[in-house]
């Protein structure tokens, strides 16, 4: 089994995907601006539709190397978790957050508040 996912970057922004079983692990890096909005839009859609084809159980979102994102990239998030949260068999989107960038944990945690049985937010 193998993903069709590629590493995609913009201008001061990157995703990165990695397939480890039945987890697709998406390393995200750089600063989550205007810049980056239409990339990360796509992105999360094609993990999306790839999570479907191969059948996996989990998406493991590192947020580290983010050092900001605003809210027009957090919002492709949302759209995200609202279609994994309708799907008849969801999978789980775990965020992975660095412990001294405290934004990450308060925005990460609300989109936790937006399907809990869904997403995980944990520290790195």
């Amino acid at each position: 089994m193998s993903t069709v996912l590629q590493v995609a970057v913009t201008s001061g922004f990157s995703c990165a995907p990695e397939l480890s079983g039945t987890r697709l692990l998406v390393t995200f890096e750089g600063t989550g601006d205007v810049a980056a909005v239409e990339l990360l839009t796509s992105y999360v859609q094609q993990v999306h539709a790839e999570v479907l084809r191969l059948g996996l159980t989990e998406v493991r979102c590192d947020f580290r190397k983010v050092s900001f994102m605003n809210s027009s990239c957090f919002k492709s998030f949302v759209v995200w978790i609202d279609r994994v949260k309708n799907l008849p068999q969801p999978y789980q989107i775990r965020f992975v957050t660095e412990p001294s960038m405290q934004w990450q944990r308060r925005s990460l945690e609300a989109l936790r508040r937006l399907a809990t049985s869904v997403v995980i937010v944990e520290e790195g």
